[in-house]
This record gives C-alpha cells, sequence and structure tokens, in this order.
C-alpha cells in the first residue's frame, strides 16, 4: 500500500495530541517495511531522522509554523491534491481534523468529543467548527480510530457510527518518560529538586482539567495539615480555543508555582521529582499525565470518571473530580503513607507495559489492512473511495500477513524487555 499521512501536526505546537501522532507516526515507520509512507507536511520536515527510512517520502509544502488558519486551508484544500497526485491508497490524519470533502479510503483518529459533551468549556468559534466539521468527517471516513471506549461511545451515540465503523487503539506513553536512569546534575533535575516537596498537575489550563479544584483542594490540605508543606507546580499553558479558566489562587500563592510549556526532558524531570501528580480532569478522551506519571515512577491520584479508570486501572487513587474533600484526603494519604506509594508505585509501573508505541502502531497498521480488504470486497480500488462491505470484516488480524504480525508482536516483547531490563 501507498499510505498517505497527514502531517499538520508536524508544524502544531507539541500538546498531547500531537505528541500522540508524532509517537504513532515515528514508530510506523519503524517497525513496518512493507508499506511505503508518504508524509504531507511542512518545510524542514524532510531531513529529520525519525522519516529516514527507504520507504519513507516526506513531501513538503507551504505549510507553517505557529499558523491555524492557512494550515487549516491547506489540510482542507491542498492534501487532498496532493494525494491524489501521489496516488496514495489510504490517507490517515492522526490529529482530530482531516479534510473533509476527501473522496479516497481514509482514516482518522478522533481523540474525543469533549466539545460536544461538554460545549461549555470551549470558546463558541471552536466548538461551532468543531460541531461542524467533526461528525461530517466520521461518517465520511472509512474508519474512525479512537482512544478509549468512552471515546468510542461517544462516537457511536453523536455521530451516529455503526460500531463496526470505530476501531479502538490505546495511546501510549512516549520512551523518554519509560528511562530509569537520569543524570542528577542535570540543569532541569536541579531545578525540579531545588523545589523541595511537590505535588504535581501536568495539562493545559482549561475548564474540563478542574484546576480550581485542585487548588482548593491544596488549600484545604495545607490549611488542615499544618505539619505538610509541599508545593503545588502546575505544568501547562492555557488556550484562546477554550473558554477562561479563571484561576483563583489566593492562599499558599508563594507556593503555586505555574511553570507554562517546558520540553519533555524538563517534565521528565518533574515528573520523577514530584511527590505525587494529581490530575482531577473532568472530562478525558484517553489521559497521559497519569500514564507518564507512572512510567517515572510517581504515584497518581485521579478521576474516576471518563476514560480515566480504562487508562489506571488499579494503579492510581481514583476520586470523585468535584469533591474537594475526596481529593484533599487522597493527597493526605500519598503524602504520608509510604506502603500505599510503593503499592501504586510497583502496580503502575506494570500498568504502563499496556500501552506502548509499538502495540499502538501494530495495531493501527492492522486497521490499515482491515480497510483495505474492506474496500476491496466493496468492489474498489483503494483510492476510489470508502468501502461499503465492513460487515464482512470477521477479525482485526485476518488480513494482515502472519509473517509480518509474528515479527511485530516480536518486536514489541524485545522493546519491553529492554524497558525491564533497565529497571
Amino acid at each position: 500500500m501507498r499510505i498517505g499521512i497527514n502531517g499538520r501536526f508536524l508544524v502544531a505546537k507539541r500538546t498531547g495530541v500531537q505528541r500522540a501522532a508524532f509517537n504513532l507516526i515515528r514508530t510506523l515507520v519503524e517497525i513496518d517495511r512493507e508499506n511505503q509512507y508518504l508524509i504531507f507536511t511542512g518545510r524542514g520536515q524532510a531531513g529529520r531522522p525519525e522519516w529516514n527510512y527507504p520507504n519513507v517520502q516526506v513531501v513538503e509544502s507551504d505549510l507553517r509554523e505557529g499558523e491555524s488558519f492557512l494550515n487549516h486551508v491547506w489540510e482542507q484544500l491542498w492534501l487532498p491534491v496532493l494525494a491524489h497526485r501521489h496516488k496514495v491508497d489510504l490517507l490517515h490524519s492522526p490529529a482530530n481534523v482531516a479534510p473533509l470533502f476527501y473522496r479516497g479510503t481514509s482514516v482518522v483518529h478522533i481523540h474525543d468529543l469533549c466539545f460536544v459533551v461538554n460545549p461549555q468549556w470551549y470558546s463558541f468559534t471552536f466548538r461551532t467548527v468543531y460541531n461542524f466539521i467533526i461528525p461530517r468527517l466520521a461518517r465520511r471516513a472509512s474508519r474512525v480510530i479512537t482512544c478509549s471506549n468512552n471515546s468510542k461511545n461517544d462516537l457511536l451515540h453523536f455521530c451516529r457510527l455503526a460500531a463496526d465503523k470505530v476501531s479502538l487503539v490505546y495511546w501510549a506513553v512516549d520512551d523518554i518518560f519509560l528511562k530509569r536512569t537520569t543524570d542528577a546534575s542535570s540543569a532541569s533535575q536541579i531545578e525540579a529538586k531545588s523545589l523541595g516537596e511537590f505535588i504535581l498537575y501536568v495539562g493545559s489550563l482549561e475548564p474540563r482539567k478542574n484546576i480550581n479544584t485542585l487548588i482548593k483542594a491544596y488549600v484545604q490540605l495545607r490549611r488542615n495539615n499544618p505539619n505538610l508543606k509541599p508545593k503545588l507546580v502546575l505544568i501547562g499553558g492555557e488556550s484562546p480555543l477554550f473558554a477562561d479558566v479563571q484561576l483563583r489562587v489566593k492562599d499558599y500563592a508563594g507556593d503555586i508555582v505555574f511553570k507554562g510549556f517546558i520540553d519533555d526532558e524538563t517534565l521528565r524531570a518533574f515528573y520523577s521529582k514530584a511527590a505525587l501528580v494529581a490530575y482531577p480532569s473532568l472530562y478525558e478522551g484517553f489521559g497521559l499525565p497519569p500514564l507518564e506519571a507512572m512510567a517515572s515512577g510517581t504515584p497518581v491520584i485521579t478521576s474516576d470518571g471518563s476514560s480515566i479508570p480504562e487508562v489506571v486501572g488499579e494503579a492510581a487513587l481514583m476520586i470523585d473530580p468535584r469533591s474537594v474533600d475526596q481529593l484533599t484526603n487522597a493527597m493526605v494519604l500519598l503524602l504520608t503513607d509510604m506502603d500505599l506509594r510503593q503499592k501504586l508505585i510497583a502496580r503502575g509501573r506494570v500498568q504502563v507495559e499496556r500501552f506502548n508505541w509499538y502495540r499502538v502502531a501494530r495495531n493501527t497498521l492492522a486497521v490499515y489492512y482491515e480497510v483495505a480488504s474492506e474496500a476491496r470486497v466493496a468492489g474498489y480500488g483503494l483510492n476510489k473511495g470508502p468501502g461499503k462491505g465492513s460487515s464482512q470484516v470477521k477479525s482485526v488480524h485476518q488480513f494482515v500477513p502472519f509473517k509480518i504480525w509474528k515479527n511485530l508482536v516480536a518486536l514489541e516483547e524485545r522493546h519491553l524487555n529492554a524497558i525491564r531490563a533497565e529497571s
């Protein structure tokens, strides 16, 4: 197959969705030597080592870093032209949005429908545009991939999709957080260590992340437990796409540290030095920070709703995210109960192994083969349009050659063994 990749995400700020898309495509081209990949993206990407494989071609055009409107126009109007010109068999858009009027065989990742379920958390412009485009994209695509059962159920309900139109492929943790060895003399390690004991939050500062509840719980912790004096570190920035979060910080403001966006190496240092990670999000399509914390050997408190229980299993303390008291009590417990801390850390390292990028890439490749087979069953050439024969597909493994599948499973196992050895 000639697989086209919508590489608009490569010129966007690398937050959760963009990081996940990058890791997926990076791993796909690493493990797959059978198919041809054409990555359609902006200038300056062709020389990157991640794409230096004989079966990978980077097609550069006028996408610009930091540009939103013009890049959206490129995605909707120019990307379909490029895909047709380069005769791709399948076009994959891994970061929520795809060209709406593309007529060829296509796969689109839609991470969540939070803007539909909770529109009050988003700006008027953002929710209006996404409410128009995402359901239509989902119905036009040959297949939708999403990253949790919670998101899959939302897609089936709100977009009125058939169950076999949506494939579940969980996301994974970036390898940088799985490293056990650290350079204690690095600037990021020294900076994190200089804060002393601290509670960490990682994520954008937007209403659904529930930061105000976290701050109230932190203030309550400090008032009710004068012997406990951890700082609260908030990593992430506020986006104009979302409604104003209106953080209220008054008491203990000197011990609440806002870090903004930081690079992954610095983020890893903060994860590894934190006493605990608190992530009381109200809604997640997946929720990477709890897994990143587990990979870094740090215990986690998080929400008991949306997709998060699927992701953390029994490896985190789960609370009602709207309850200040529950969050306060959980933080006190993890700051004082060493046995519980060690138990959660051990469980977390086991839980993280389920979410590795080799497995994500292997399962995404299986979707490619399945969609290609559906197109053939329906009597289409791959690049002629979405197939209609999905009801005849019986198994995700049916169309992946056994030898390829076996090799990919072996690659994943070697990767996990290397991580275990480092631990």
